[in-house]
Formats: structure tokens, C-alpha cells, sequence
């Protein structure tokens, strides 16, 4: 549960907020004080709550606290008062808003009415004040008028069900624990082990880091070894994933949880545009029939009720109920989840400050509620860097420039970051690289936060373009906030645009922010070697004690067979000469071991290049597509999964590890090279902050990633003991360090072909490349 209960006195101890947040969903979803940013609500409040302690003679921010019972339960519930009179008879509650209400919303009205009874007011008012016009609209609350005090009553009564349903379900959830068993029927080599340091972790509140390889069955084994340390301690668990096909496999590994006896409450979450049933380019309240009468839609339909009544409450369950109930699917959706052990969700609703899930990690105690289960670790880094590498693009602000058209306030936000663009828009582009590093000494123009959110925020007519200009206007606000040296600003060119970007090098510290805050952190990923880079990437180890693990293979050695051809180089410079020699090694390797075979190349351009190639020669094969929509993508994997092809893909794309294959007569696969990222200014600038660091640029911004790609696609070949399958690494680079120190223990010995002979290479007994 989200608030800390005592099971022996029986008592809820908890801010008001956060209970209101748990009983009482908002009476609408149209614009009020949401629509206003943070710092200018805040700004705005302690204006007008100086102003009205000077007129009204009133102390500011006065703690207060309430000991009630209702239905058995106890309740410490706190908060702090915006004003109490000095001779405390009135209690007052300031709110921004814009537009004025014209009726006080529920949830004000509820923290104004526990101030007055924590404090022992015999007077309550609700201030609305405009943070534009500085205007005020103030409610007198007769705080003996009869549907007011049935308010509190209803509402501490509601708190009261909930708890005890909560508690109802906890007595129950612990009762399964004792039979709770493994939901297959035999475990898998290194699943055991994945249990118990998941389960330790959850106990001691600490981090963990594990790899283990494709097949073994982390999730299974992870999800596992976290229940029982959060049915203990009452904790909410958050699956966090990239990739849908993820949240499927947690969905079916739920479901076989849940028919094994065991009900741990799951809710898939999609994203708002995924959840949406109006057909609409994007988000907007003020519009949407599903936004208005959120609260009394949901009380009149039972539709929580009804979800509840499922153990897992699935993206389809939520749609469809909620069409029913006329109420926003997202925001229902995150309602219930208040009510759930296992919340499945992408990265981004934990490490996105713009939508990360505020009633779950805003307050410091739900966060240390709530343990993580970070899925595909590896790509979290990454990730962040992205939300963190805000860019603007010539094409949006000229877009906008033209709907500006008339409108002097947007023409004077927009012209200062007009100019900026401008300076690097040229035609031809006056730099030899694509990406060019721009002076420190720059300064671009001051974000008024509240003007560009005045201005755009609620034109629902703004094209698209104009959309994504404030949002990422938004960002480089965010950004400037936080602005030191693992920031850059940096301008490029693509295609016929111009852009400019700040470039994130180092992530790991907003990670460290999310991850302190909660109780738990597991992170596992099949390619997480070495354990010291991830460990650093993902900001572990500073705030909680961290152990790092990694399992081993879980199927027979001989089940895999991996051979290096190095008399192909895969170097930049040659590999227009390797063209016909590659060709011909795919079709004897198909000679030789008929069935489907996979080939995976760093790069699309060098990819075209040998299909063109090869379909010039007449061979046969299927290949990906940049850009692919979601109906080709899932028409090449069924055209994948129908067996007997030569598939051409990329490594680190999605077809590398981002959907289930399930290839019939998969024999083998081969590897172009490490895999490593192309050189560009951005990848220059990783390599610069590792040898700032006193760390191995080269290594850690090329060569692991690199590897680690090579490693994902191998994973392909091998997902259970039966497989059995070839995998061919081109390239001498594969059998010299430092990409041979980081291959997979499993791997060796390697078959080096030479010649035509076969000679054995093993692991080597330290690394070479300083970690």
C-alpha cells in the first residue's frame, strides 16, 4: 500500500495530500491550476500568502495534525496550514487558478476542512488567486453547513473502506506467500540465484545489478524473488521497461503467478496517446468529453470496483471499462494503480520529470514505498540522456514563425530563439561535420516559463510543430537549471534542417536522484558487462549498498557453437572490398546447415549496400527498413517467423532484441564487426568525460557498447535447452582486445578459422582495457 499502515495499532499515518490522492480523483480534468507551471504556482502562493498574513494578521505555514478513528482504523493524519489568524480562529487555504473556479474543487475543500478540524478553527476559506492578473476570489466555508460536514465525514469514511480492503487483501496476499512456489515446473540453471539476491535486495532496501543471458528467465525470476520482500513490508512494485513486448511477457508471467493462487494485483500501464479512444492529434481537456465530471463519472459508474475485481488489470480492461464510464483512460488508469502490487510502465514514468508519476515519487514517503525492477537496464542510460538532450529544430520555429502570424506576444517569444537558429542555418552547411560544438561564451535567450505556457499552452489549434517547439522550449528551461559540465550545446545539420541541442554526456546522477528516493533497486539485462561501467552508467552504489552479479549460461555448452572468420575486415576502409567474400560466406553457411539464418550489421548504409549487392547476385533475402511503421514492422517478423530466410538487420535495433521471434529453423547468424557506435561528435564527447574521469575513453564510449550489441543479437539463437545454433563473428578485431575481453565466458574456446583450419582461442585470464 501506498501509505505506511501499522498493522498492530491499526494506524494510517500520512500527509493529507497524499490521501486525497488515494480516495478522491479530481472533479475534472479540464484547466485549473494544473495548466500553471510549478515555479510560477509557487511563485504566485507565497505572494499572496505574505500579503494575506500582513492584511489579515496570520502565521504562514502552520503544522498541523489530526488523530481520528473511523471503522477501526486509526488515522495520523498531517499537513501544514497556508494561514492561521494569530488568535486561531480562521484557518485559510490559498490555490492558484486560471480561469477562477466557480465553485471550490473537492479536493481544496477537503485540505482546507482537515486544517480547520486538526487546528480547532471556527472559521475556513478557500483563495483562489490568478498568477497573470494577480486577481483573488475567496470562499467562505460555514464549516457547520451540513454538506460540508458530510464531506469530511464521506471522505474519512472512504479512507476507512480503502484501508480495510487494503488491509483485507494484505492478510490475504501474506497467507498465499506461505504456498507461494516458482509458477514453472522446474527451474532453470541461475534462476535460483536470481531469486535469492532479488529477495535479499527487497529486504535490505539495497541495489542490486545482475546479468544473466537470453533463455534464462530473468523476469520470471526477478518478479519471483521481489514478491515476497514487498508483501512483507507492504511495498508497490514498478516493472520498467522500454518495450511493449516486455510488458506482454510480465503480463503472461503474472497471469501464470496469479493461477498458481497467488492474487498480486498487476496494472499494465500504456501511454495516454496509446489509451486514448478520442480521435485526436493529441491531448486536449478542454475538448475531450472524457475529461469533464472525472469524479462523479467514476463514483456513479463503480467502475474502480469493477476493475478491481480482476487480479490483472490489463490496457484493454482499462479501455474498455472506462469508454463505459465516459472518463479518461490514462488518468483512471493511474487512479487504480494506487490500488495495485505490481505496476508495469515504461522508464519514463519514473525518470521523465515531466511525466514521471508524481503521486507515487513527488512525496519522499510513497517513493521509499515503491521498489523498482528495472528490465533491459543497459538501455536506461540512454534513455535519460535522450529525456535530458533537448533539441529545437529550424523546421518547428519556422513553422511557428508563420502561425505567429499577427499574434505580437508568440512573434516576441519566438524571435530571440529565431535569431539563434538562423546563425546555423546556412545554406550549404559551413562545417565539415554534421554536429558542431558551440562555444561556451553563448548564451541563448531567457525561458519565461509561464509566458510560453500562457501563449501556446492551451491553443488547441497550434499545428504539431508549434507543439513540440514548447515542449522542447520547456526542456532547455529545465535544463538551465541544472546546467554544469556534463552539458553541451551543440548545433547539426539533418537533411535539409538545422537544429540546436543540449547533449547530456552524463545521466547517471538524475538516475541516482529517482533511485535514492526508493526502497529498492533491482537492475538486469542479458548484456550488462562489465559490471563497473553499468554500475557507474546507472548511478548505483552512491546512496544504497550494491551488490552486482552475473549468472551464468543455463544451457549446455555444446549447444552453441561460435566461430571467428578474421580473413574479413571489418574496418570502415575495407568494407567495400568484403562485399563478394561475405556474400558467399552467408550462402555456404546456408549450403552447409540449411534453415533460417540472421545477419547483423552496425550500420544501415553498410547493410544496404550487401543486400543490394547480393539481390544484384541473385540471392535471396529479406531485409529491414529504416523507419519502419508499426504494420511493416509486424509483418517482417512474420515473414521472419515463417522459416527457410537470409534476414539482414542492425544490431542494437529492434529486431536485435526489441520483439519475440520465434524462427522455427533458426541455424545460425552472423556478426559484422564489434558493432560499434559511428564516430560523431556526440560519441566524442562520451569518450571525453570517461577520460576526464581517468577512465578508457575508447572502451567505454565504443568499444562496450559495441560489444554489448554484439551480444544482444547473439541472444537471438539460443531461448531454451533443445536450440541449437551457429554464430559467426567476422572480423579479426573479435580475437583481440579489447573487444575479446569482454565476450561472454560461454562463448570460449572460439573456433578461429584460418586457412581452413580450426584453431581454438580462450578466454583470456585478465582484461587488458582498464575498467
Amino acid at each position: 500500500m501506498l501509505i505506511p499502515f501499522d498493522k498492530d495499532s491499526g494506524t494510517v499515518t500520512s500527509s493529507i495530500r497524499v490521501l486525497i490522492g488515494l480516495c478522491r480523483p479530481p472533479d475534472t480534468l479540464r484547466s485549473g491550476d494544473s495548466s500553471i507551471d510549478i515555479k510560477t504556482r509557487q511563485r504566485e502562493h507565497t505572494r499572496k500568502q505574505k500579503e494575506l498574513a500582513e492584511l489579515r494578521i496570520c502565521n504562514c505555514e502552520v503544522p498541523a495534525m489530526l488523530l481520528t478513528k473511523e471503522n477501526g482504523i486509526n488515522f495520523h493524519i498531517t499537513g501544514r496550514a497556508d494561514l492561521l489568524t494569530e488568535d486561531g480562529e480562521t484557518v485559510i487555504e490559498v490555490k492558484t487558478a486560471q480561469p477562477m473556479p466557480k465553485s471550490p474543487a473537492t479536493h481544496h475543500l477537503l485540505q482546507v476542512l482537515f486544517y480547520a478540524n486538526a487546528l480547532g478553527a471556527k472559521n475556513a476559506a478557500l483563495i483562489y488567486t490568478d498568477p497573470d492578473s494577480k486577481e483573488s476570489l475567496e470562499f467562505p466555508i460555514d464549516l457547520k453547513d451540513k454538506k460540508i460536514v458530510d464531506l469530511w465525514q464521506g471522505f474519512v469514511e472512504d479512507l476507512s473502506f480503502f484501508v480495510n480492503n487494503e488491509w483485507k487483501r494484505h492478510i490475504e496476499l501474506n497467507e498465499a506467500l506461505k504456498s507461494f512456489s516458482f509458477p514453472f515446473s522446474s527451474i532453470r540453471a541461475g534462476q535460483k540465484e536470481i531469486m535469492d539476491l532479488v529477495r535479499n535486495t527487497g529486504n535490505e532496501k539495497a541495489e542490486l545489478l545482475v546479468q544473466a543471458p537470453t533463455g534464462t528467465g530473468k523476469t520470471i525470476a526477478v518478479l519471483a524473488g521481489a514478491i515476497a520482500p514487498a508483501v512483507t513490508n507492504w511495498r508497490i512494485l514498478f516493472f520498467l521497461t522500454s518495450k511493449n513486448t516486455q510488458k506482454k511477457i510480465l503480463t503472461e508471467t503474472a497471469e501464470r503467478i496469479v493461477k498458481q493462487g497467488f492474487p498480486l494485483r498487476t496494472i499494465i500501464l500504456s501511454s495516454r496517446e496509446n489509451s486514448c479512444p478520442m480521435d485526436m492529434e493529441r491531448c486536449n481537456t478542454e475538448l475531450c468529453p472524457y475529461a469533464e465530471e472525472f469524479e462523479s463519472r467514476i463514483r456513479a459508474s463503480g467502475v474502480i470496483e469493477k476493475l478491481t475485481k480482476n487480479v490483472i488489470i490489463t490496457a484493454e480492461d482499462l479501455k474498455r471499462e472506462s469508454i463505459q464510464a465516459e472518463v479518461c483512460p490514462f488518468e483512471l488508469a493511474l487512479f487504480v494503480s494506487q490500488r495495485c502490487d505490481l505496476i508495469a510502465c515504461d522508464y519514463n514514468y519514473v525518470f521523465d520529470p515531466g511525466i514521471r508519476l508524481k503521486r507515487f515519487f513527488d512525496n519522499e514517503l510513497t517513493a521509499a514505498r515503491c521498489s523498482l525492477l528495472i528490465d533491459e537496464a543497459a538501455n536506461l542510460p540512454e534513455r535519460v540522456r535522450g529525456i535530458w538532450s533537448p533539441e529545437i529544430k529550424t523546421k518547428w520555429m519556422e513553422k511557428a514563425w508563420s502561425y505567429a502570424r499577427g499574434n505580437r506576444k508568440l512573434q516576441n517569444l519566438l524571435r530571440p530563439w529565431r535569431n539563434v537558429l538562423q546563425a546555423y542555418a546556412d545554406q550549404p552547411w559551413p562545417y565539415k561535420e554534421n554536429t558542431v560544438k558551440l562555444s561556451d561564451e553563448i548564451e541563448l535567450p531567457g525561458i519565461n516559463r509561464r509566458k510560453w505556457q500562457k501563449t501556446l499552452g492551451g491553443d488547441a489549434n497550434a499545428p504539431s510543430e508549434v507543439v513540440l517547439l514548447s515542449r522542447a522550449i520547456t526542456v532547455f528551461s529545465r535544463v538551465s537549471e541544472n546546467l554544469d559540465e556534463r552539458f553541451h550545446l551543440l548545433a547539426r545539420k539533418e537533411g535539409t534542417d538545422t537544429l540546436i541541442q543540449w547533449y547530456c554526456t552524463d545521466p547517471s546522477k538524475f538516475i541516482t536522484e529517482e533511485h535514492s528516493r526508493c526502497s529498492s533497486i533491482t537492475c538486469f539485462s542479458a548484456t550488462i558487462e562489465p559490471m563497473e561501467h553499468f554500475s557507474a552508467e546507472l548511478g548505483l552504489g552512491t546512496k544504497k549498498t550494491l551488490t552486482t552479479k552475473a549468472v551464468g549460461w543455463p544451457f549446455p555448452k555444446d549447444n552453441l557453437s561460435v566461430w571467428v572468420d578474421p580473413a574479413i575486415s571489418t574496418l570502415y576502409k575495407y568494407r567495400d572490398e568484403q562485399t563478394k567474400i561475405m556474400i558467399q560466406r552467408f550462402q555456404g553457411a546456408r549450403s552447409k546447415k540449411p534453415g533460417t539464418w540472421m545477419v547483423f550489421f552496425p550500420s544501415f548504409s553498410w547493410m544496404e549496400k550487401i543486400a543490394l549487392a547480393a539481390e544484384e547476385a541473385g540471392v535471396e533475402l529479406i531485409t529491414q527498413k529504416r523507419e519502419m511503421t508499426e504494420s511493416e514492422r509486424a509483418a517482417f517478423v512474420q515473414l521472419i517467423n515463417s522459416g527457410n530466410h537470409l534476414i539482414l538487420v542492425v544490431a542494437g535495433g529492434l529486431f536485435a532484441e526489441g520483439v519475440d521471434l520465434s524462427i522455427p529453423d533458426l541455424s545460425g547468424c552472423f556478426i559484422a564487426g564489434p558493432c560499434l557506435p559511428s564516430i560523431s561528435m556526440r560519441q566524442k564527447l562520451l569518450q571525453e568525460r570517461y577520460q576526464d574521469t581517468k577512465r578508457d575513453g575508447f572502451l567505454h564510449a565504443f568499444a562496450i557498447p559495441g560489444i554489448n550489441r554484439v551480444i544482444q543479437a547473439a541472444g537471438r539463437l539460443i531461448r531454451n535447452s533443445e536450440q541449437k545454433a551457429d554464430l559467426v563473428l567476422l572480423g579479426g578485431r573479435f580475437i583481440r582486445p579489447p573487444y575479446l575481453d569482454h565476450l561472454p565466458e560461454h562463448w570460449f574456446p572460439l573456433r578461429v578459422i584460418r586457412n581452413g583450419r580450426v584453431s581454438l582461442k580462450h578466454k583470456p585470464q585478465s582484461n587488458s582495457g582498464t575498467v
